[in-house]
C-alpha cells in the first residue's frame, strides 16, 4: 500500500478530499476492516459527500475496479456509464450524495460478517475451505438438450427453466455473447426457455452480467435470480445488506431470491481469444466453447475438440482478477463448477434459499444428482483453489495498484502473490 496522491485531486471537493484521506488513513494504520465502511458512512447523516468521486479515484482510476458494476445498478441518479468493464462517471453532476455507490463495492472493504449472517446460511453448515455450505453433490440435468448445450451438464440452466417455468422466478440475470463474437460476454436478462438456452455453457472471457438488473428493475420483473462469477455475487449481496436503507438496495433486498455464483479463478482478457485461436490454430469465429480442466478444452464450430496448456493461456489473464479472494462463490445461495466429474457441475447448497430452489427440481425431476464421494478430486480442488486464490493476498484494498503492478512487470493475476513480487521470500538454506 502506497501514499499515492489522488490522481485526479484538483476535480475533487475538499469533503470528499476528507473521507478519501480517512479510508486511506485506516489502511494505513491497519483499522478493522470492518470499522473501513465508518469512513463514508460518518458523513450520511452530514448530507453526504460527492461518493462518485471517492469510488473512481480509489479504485477505478487505479485499476483495481473488479468490473461487478455494483456501483452502477444501485445508483438512483444514473450518474454511470459501463464501458472496457468497469464503470465510467458520465454525468458527476448527477450525483444526489447517496453514498451507495462506494457502499456496495466488494474491492472498498470485505463482506461483513453481518451481511454473512443476513443469508440465512443453512444449518449444518460447515466450511471445508471453500466457504460454508449445507451440502453438496454433483449434479446436472435431465434434458438431453441442457446436458448438450449446457456446461459440465446443464445444472444451471435446469434450475433456472424450473423456476421459470413453475413461477418461483420471474426472470434470470444471465451472460449471453455477442452475435458476432461468440465468446465474448454481455449481460441478459432472461425470462423463457428459450432466453436460458441462447445463454448456455460458459466463455471465459469477463461477461457484466449485473448489468441486466437494470433491466429487471425497469421492468420490474420479479422475483430475480443472478447467476455470476463471485465478484459479481459478492456485490449483489452488499447492495442486498446494505445500511443505507434507501429504495434501491431495498428493491434489491426483496427481489433477487436466489443467487448462482460460478467457481472462478480468473477470468480473460477479450484479446485472449484471438491469442487462442492462434494457439489451436484456427480462425477465432470457429471456436464454439471453451472449457478449463487443468488445460483449456476448445470445440470448434465442427465438434472437433483441440487443446492447449493452460499456463500458455494465463499470459491473459485479467488484470482485475488479482482484487478478487474468492473462488467458490461463498456468497451465493448455490456454488456450482465444473470440476471434478465430468459432464457434471459440483454443486454446494448454502442457504435456505438455494435448498429449496435445488430440491424442488430435483422433486420434479428436472436435475439429478450424485454424492460427491463418487469423485473426490472435486472437493480436493475446490480447497485447492480456494486457497490458492487467498494465497499470502492482503485484502484488495491493500493491494497495489496496476501502475505499480506495470511498473513490477508482473499482472499475472494467479502468481503475484505465490511466485510474483508479492510471494513472501524464500528462506535461505545453509
Amino acid at each position: 500500500m502506497s501514499d499515492r496522491e489522488p490522481t485526479r485531486r484538483a476535480a475533487i471537493d475538499p469533503k470528499t478530499q476528507a473521507v478519501l484521506a480517512r479510508y486511506r488513513g485506516y489502511l494505513r494504520d491497519g483499522v478493522d476492516p470492518r470499522e473501513w465502511s465508518y469512513a463514508w458512512r460518518t458523513e450520511i447523516n452530514r448530507g453526504g459527500f460527492r461518493a462518485v468521486d471517492f469510488l473512481m479515484d480509489e479504485i477505478v482510476d487505479t485499476g483495481k475496479c473488479v468490473g461487478c458494476a455494483s456501483c452502477l445498478t444501485i445508483c438512483p441518479a444514473d450518474v454511470f456509464d459501463f464501458a472496457d468493464e468497469k464503470p465510467v462517471n458520465a454525468r458527476p453532476e448527477s450525483c444526489v450524495f447517496c453514498v451507495l455507490c462506494v457502499e456496495v463495492c466488494p474491492v472498498l472493504r470485505p463482506v461483513e460478517d453481518d451481511a454473512r449472517n443476513a443469508q440465512r446460511f443453512r444449518a449444518p453448515a460447515t466450511d471445508d475451505g471453500y466457504g460454508p455450505y449445507s451440502y453438496g453433490c454433483y449434479a446436472r440435468a435431465t434434458d438431453p438438450e441442457l446436458v448438450t448445450r449446457g456446461q459440465d451438464g446443464g445444472m444451471t440452466s435446469a434450475l433456472l427453466i424450473h423456476g421459470l417455468k413453475t413461477g418461483r422466478l420471474g426472470g434470470a440475470i444471465l451472460g449471453d455473447v455477442e452475435p458476432e463474437a461468440r465468446q465474448i460476454g454481455r449481460h441478459r436478462l432472461a425470462m423463457n426457455r428459450q432466453d436460458v438456452l441462447d445463454c448456455a455453457a460458459s466463455r471465459y472471457t469477463y461477461s457484466p452480467n449485473t448489468l441486466a438488473l437494470q433491466e429487471a428493475m425497469r421492468r420490474d420483473v420479479k422475483p430475480l435470480a443472478v447467476v455470476g462469477v463471485p465478484c459479481q455475487i459478492n456485490g449483489v449481496l452488499l447492495q442486498q445488506t446494505s445500511s443505507i436503507q434507501l429504495d434501491m438496495s431495498a428493491w434489491y433486498r426483496d427481489n433477487i431470491t436466489l443467487t448462482i455464483g460460478l467457481f472462478c479463478s480468473e477470468a480473460f482478457t477479450h484479446e485472449s481469444i484471438g491469442k487462442l485461436a492462434e494457439i489451436v490454430e484456427v480462425a477465432p469465429e470457429r471456436i464454439e466453447n471453451i472449457n478449463i480442466k487443468g488445460k483449456v478444452v476448445v470445440r470448434l464450430d465442427d465438434g472437433e475438440i483441440r487443446t492447449t496448456s493452460l499456463k500458455r493461456y494465463r499470459e491473459w489473464a485479467r488484470p482485475a482478477c488479482l482484487y478478487c479472494l474468492d473462488y467458490g462463490a461463498e456468497n451465493a445461495d448455490i456454488g456450482a463448477g465444473g470440476i471434478g466429474l465430468d459432464d457434471w457441475t459440483m454443486t454446494l447448497i448454502r442457504t435456505d434459499a438455494g435448498h429449496e430452489a435445488f430440491q424442488a427440481a430435483i422433486d420434479d425431476g428436472v436435475i439429478e444428482t450424485r454424492p460427491l464421494e463418487d469423485e473426490p478430486s472435486g472437493e480436493f480442488l475446490a480447497k485447492k483453489l480456494s486457497v490458492n486464490k487467498r494465497k499470502n493476498r492482503p485484502l484488495p484494498a491493500l493491494m497495489p495498484t496496476y501502475q505499480e503492478r506495470l511498473d513490477l512487470n508482473h499482472l499475472d493475476p494467479k502468481t503475484f502473490y505465490t511466485k510474483g513480487p508479492g510471494a513472501p521470500p524464500k528462506e535461505e538454506t545453509e
